[in-house]
């Protein structure tokens, strides 16, 4: 997958600009701040006067008078065309903060109700993740558990520079806020903190005013975390038969593609094999195909097995580092490298900067 795989559902973009209308799934009673929030939306709505919709997407190839939005699929090189003409017209840098903060469970549709009906904190989370991976395929969000702290982590699939900020901003705070709504202002279920992996913004200080807890910048990877005891957290709103109904329901109504791409699909098989990180015979036995057909499918897509395994190598890496972790030789093991020598050219070939030098400036 680059920036110019069709692989992102038209019709989940087109939630995110018209925020405007939000389906009624009967969940009002849930959504808190609203009062604050509809004075976000009205503001939105002033800046907005004059943006056509039709127009900002036709500037990215995109016409929506075709109609059939189900079933259409745009890149992500287009949805970041997309994004820079909404800060630009708007003069709204923070943007993915402020319509972040304004979007209520409701706005996500069948995908909000489909997380929130989980059982748990957690598996609202790996939900929320696995949603992330099958409309969202530029980013990738994933559930950790370690040290007594859980975390949902967010990471760039694609490169998603300049706006990496945006899509990190709309997608934390609204996490945050739905799971707010939920539960509530639980000091049990705050999170310790949120950290973002890029240098504080100008506009640091709406971070700060949005989040109520403490924020972090320049760290080793994106990440909303918690104490490990609120994953279990039962949700109040928890109904299997719901929840089933709805994913139903998204994807009938949103059909998906991503996990058609065998890069994303061998990505999530490492991710699962952490600590025993497969050769490329065992990855492709898994993926169901011989190697020599696995090398050249990967090669068709732009890309090759190494250079996935590294990928999942260095956010290993960062993960490992963001939560602590200092043992160059443990880590090297884990990511199966055959000496600590080995894992540093590694990892200052993807960073630009050696492991010691990494973990000083977190």
């Amino acid at each position: 997958m680059n920036l110019d795989t069709p692989c992102i559902p038209l019709g989940h973009i087109l939630t995110y600009f018209n925020i405007a209308q939000k389906p009624d799934l009967g969940l009002d009673s849930i959504e808190g701040d609203e009062d604050s929030r509809a004075v976000q939306l009205n503001k939105l709505m002033q800046v907005s006067m004059g943006l056509d919709h039709n127009d900002m997407f036709l500037h990215v190839g995109v016409d929506l008078r075709e109609g059939n939005i189900a079933g259409r699929y745009i890149s992500t090189r287009q949805v970041l065309g997309l994004v820079e003409q909404s800060i630009e017209h708007m003069r709204m840098p923070y943007l993915g903060l402020f319509i972040g903060n304004i979007m209520t469970v409701s706005h996500h549709g069948y995908a909000g109700l489909m997380s929130i009906t989980q059982p748990t904190l957690k598996e609202c989370s790996q939900t929320t993740a696995r949603l992330c991976r099958e409309l969202f395929p530029a980013l990738d969000m994933s559930v950790h558990e370690a040290d007594g702290l859980v975390w949902l982590a967010i990471d760039e699939n694609v490169s998603l520079a300049p706006y990496t900020h945006y899509f990190m901003e709309l997608n934390s705070i609204s996490f945050y806020n739905i799971v707010c709504d939920l539960v509530g202002r639980n000091p049990e279920l705050e999170p310790v903190a949120i950290e973002f992996s890029y240098p504080e913004p100008a506009w640091g200080h709406i971070y700060r005013r949005y989040f109520r807890c403490p924020v972090r910048f320049s760290c080793a990877q994106t990440r909303i975390i918690r104490k490990a005891s609120s994953a279990d957290f039962e949700l109040p709103l928890a109904n299997r038969l719901l929840a089933m109904t709805a994913e139903k329901t998204l994807f009938q109504r949103i059909p998906t593609k991503a996990m058609q791409f065998l890069p994303l699909r061998l990505r999530h098989f490492l991710v699962r094999s952490y600590g025993a990180l497969p050769s490329l015979e065992r990855a492709a036995g898994e993926l169901g195909m011989s190697s020599r057909t696995f090398r050249r499918r990967l090669a068709e897509n732009g890309t090759t097995y190494q250079r996935e395994l590294d990928v999942i190598r260095e956010r290993f890496a960062r993960g490992y580092f963001a939560r602590g972790g200092q043992s160059v030789g443990e880590l090297s093991e884990l990511l199966g490298f055959s000496t600590t020598q080995a894992f540093s050219r590694a990892f200052k070939r993807w960073t630009g900067q050696t492991p010691s030098a990494f973990i000083k400036t977190l």
